[in-house]
């Protein structure tokens, strides 16, 4: 990776009104509607006002941005608007809810803040919303501090159920088949966190300092490689076409990055990492060439960007 001197905020967008990089702080109050937008060597070009609240998520081909827009002070409830990266907002869809990545050019998967676990597919051409998951009653009945929640791969073929108790521990995972609509009986998932691909079925996790990896279709897990520290993995976050994951080891604060940060090429099936980066990877640019590396902050994220290349 290396440092680019671009000074950006919490909120990147990339190649918006044909600049650069777009971006906007998080602190202080009301910040993130004051946008400005960067050259390719960090110079300011324009500043303007943008209200949008609750979620914004850059398609992975970069052409758009689906974002939310509040449209009851009093309840905060929100709308989804998008809006091409040269040209105006419009209405998507009325549903109160976050954009959560997207499934391909088109269409975007979004969490319903008024239902629980009920994941929508919007059409961004025509506004079209769909269901495309549902929770399922749990395989057992969970003690009164567990916590239950399903990860749902990028194919939406099939969901993770996870359980995890008060000390943040994970109890049991269980692979639950969403087209069939039932558990799929005598899979144990490893009780580690596990990071699902954006795109098909592909799922990672650590097994000690083993990277491992599976298709849940078929359940063959094989080892990547081995990193330096045997953990699990957090803070992980996937290029828009599920080629690159990163993850990252150890806190930070204002003044120090992480310990260490791993990437994998899952294309290659090649691991590297980087000892003592700047800041853990937060978010990846649609052509996966530029990365938001960021560091916990008193008020938000504090955040640089980054030129990747994977050799």
């Amino acid at each position: 990776m290396t440092e680019l001197p671009h000074e950006i905020g919490a909120s990147v967008l990339f190649g918006l009104d044909g600049s650069f990089v777009a971006s906007a702080q998080a602190y202080p109050l009301g910040a993130h509607r004051h946008w400005f937008e960067l050259d390719s060597d960090g110079k300011l070009i324009s500043r303007f006002e943008w209200e949008w609240q609750g979620g914004m998520l850059q398609s992975p081909d970069g052409s758009k941005v689906v974002y939310g827009v509040a449209t009851d002070t009093a309840t905060g409830r929100t709308a989804l608007f998008v809006r091409d990266m040269v040209g105006p907002g419009r209405l998507l869809a009325p549903i109160n809810g976050a954009p959560l990545r997207w499934l391909d050019a088109n269409r975007v998967l979004v969490e319903a803040f008024d239902e629980v676990g009920v994941l929508h597919s919007i059409d961004t051409r025509t506004g079209a919303d769909q269901i495309v998951f549902s929770p399922p009653p749990p395989p057992s009945i969970k003690a009164d501090a567990d916590n239950d929640f399903f990860f749902v791969s990028g194919d939406l073929r099939w969901a993770v159920f996870t359980r995890w108790n008060a000390a943040a521990n994970v109890l049991r995972q269980d692979l639950f088949d969403v087209e069939r609509r039932s558990y799929v009986p005598g899979v144990t998932l490893p009780t580690k966190p596990i990071a699902l691909a954006p795109m098909g079925d592909v799922a990672l996790w650590l097994d000690g300092n083993q990277l491992r990896a599976m298709h849940l279709c078929d359940r063959r897990a094989v080892t990547i490689g081995t990193v330096a520290t045997a953990t699990d993995i957090v803070n992980s976050r996937w290029s828009a076409d599920g080629r690159f994951a990163s993850f990252s080891f150890g806190s930070t604060n204002e003044e120090t990055g992480p310990e260490r940060v791993t990437f994998v090429d899952l294309q290659q099936g090649a691991i590297a990492e980087i000892d003592k980066p700047w800041g853990f990877v937060r978010q990846w640019s649609p052509d996966g060439r530029f990365v938001v590396l960021s560091r916990a902050g008193f008020h938000g994220p504090s955040s640089k960007l980054a030129r990747f290349e994977f050799k």
